[in-house]
């Protein structure tokens, strides 16, 4: 609920004063659009926002408190879909509460689908997303692109979406974590608790598990039984009277440990 009114604020400042939020922002965060190159038939773009030292925007799931980005293609043309991909995000707490994003800069790679491919993409993009540092401020950014353009891609921007596709979760580096094996309500504790069982231990240390499926329910961070490498971690539950009904809900989780991560469903035990 927290984060619906949050949302529904931010909607409004935006909608009535998208221009002052604008220049408001122009000294904490950039947004653009960049070409990278064709592939299999679709176009390799980049989404990027840099934000100035201590501001961060959001993931998908923002976390306790967020805004998670919106991205509007309507005023495209010759668009026939865009696939956003996600880099693997952080948790970040501060006395706002826990949220889950980036910091520093992010790029999302985008795989855009031309309906026809004999003709030019103009790729129009409306997005509205937020920075926080000490407060919150809400942005809109309206970015352009057309390919195929007169002026190409450069290397360094093809390297630069390559960088971030890779943290995506589900690549190459998949395969150098442990598995989720089950989810599970822990009974007879006085928080509502998730208990997350790993194929194998990982530190502590080295270890984030963000976990989506349920509108209301939020995840804190994971913790270990001890400062071993475990194999166990539990996950506080926010947001819900009754835990129960999460029984038997499929829940996806993204777990993160270093440069490392994956996606897997699992339904709650």
């Amino acid at each position: 609920m927290q984060r619906l009114l949050i949302w529904i604020v931010f909607c409004l400042t935006a909608l009535a004063g998208s221009a002052e939020a604008s220049s408001t922002l122009a000294s904490h965060a950039r947004a653009w659009l960049f070409h990278a190159e064709t592939s299999d038939g679709a176009w390799n773009a980049g989404l990027a926002i840099t934000l100035e030292d201590g501001w961060k925007t959001y993931w998908r799931m923002p976390g306790e408190s967020g805004v998670p980005p919106q991205f509007d293609w309507s005023g495209s043309r010759n668009l026939k879909a865009v696939t956003v991909g996600w880099p693997a995000p952080r948790r970040y707490s501060d006395a706002a509460g826990e949220s889950v994003g980036y910091k520093d800069e992010v790029v999302f790679p985008l795989r855009v689908e031309p309906r026809d491919s004999s003709r030019p993409v103009q790729l129009e993009l409306t997005l509205f997303y937020a920075v926080c540092k000490d407060i919150c401020i809400p942005a809109e950014a309206k970015l352009a692109l057309t390919h195929p353009s007169a002026a190409g891609s450069q290397e360094s921007e093809r390297q630069l979406i390559e960088r971030f596709a890779a943290r995506i979760p589900g690549g190459p580096s998949a395969s150098l974590l442990p598995k989720v094996t089950s989810l599970r309500l822990v009974p007879n504790v006085t928080e509502p608790v998730l208990e997350v069982s790993l194929s194998r231990p990982l530190p502590p240390s080295e270890i984030d598990i963000f976990i989506e499926g349920h509108p209301m329910a939020y995840f804190r961070k994971p913790q270990a039984q001890s400062d071993k490498p475990s194999s166990l971690y539990r996950l506080r539950i926010d947001g819900l009277k009754n835990v129960t009904e999460l029984r038997g809900t499929k829940l996806t989780l993204t777990l993160v440990s270093g440069r490392a991560s994956l996606v897997q469903s699992l339904s709650v035990e």
